[in-house]
């Protein structure tokens, strides 16, 4: 089965872009791949109906997404999106899952 994805957007002020990257760089993505079941970051800027930052975290499995969320790692990456409340707005956090075995629905006339 495919790994789970964790993907978040947002808007960032175009004044503070720059900036903003080099603190995610340097600060804000260490932290996250400090998570227990983070594997891989990717990010880019993006254009997609007002949101200009996109990054998607790769997880280890199903099972490490509920404890990453909830991990004192996720907390610290938390707070430190705090310090760009102002700069930042319409957050969004996704996961992408895969799904196990569909019961079959049946039909019966």
């Amino acid at each position: 089965m495919a790994r789970p994805y964790l993907v978040v957007r947002a808007s960032v002020e175009p004044d503070v872009m720059e900036e903003f990257e080099r603190w995610y760089r340097r600060e804000q993505l260490p932290h996250v791949m400090a998570i227990p079941g983070v594997i891989k970051a990717y990010r880019s800027r993006c254009h997609r109906r007002g949101v200009n930052w996109t990054t998607l975290y790769e997880m280890s499995d199903d099972a490490s997404v509920q404890k990453a969320i909830t991990s004192p790692q996720a907390d610290m990456a938390r707070r430190d999106w705090a310090t760009w409340a102002e700069h930042v707005r319409d957050v969004t956090v996704e996961v992408y899952a895969g799904l196990g075995p569909l019961s079959v629905f049946h039909h019966w006339n």
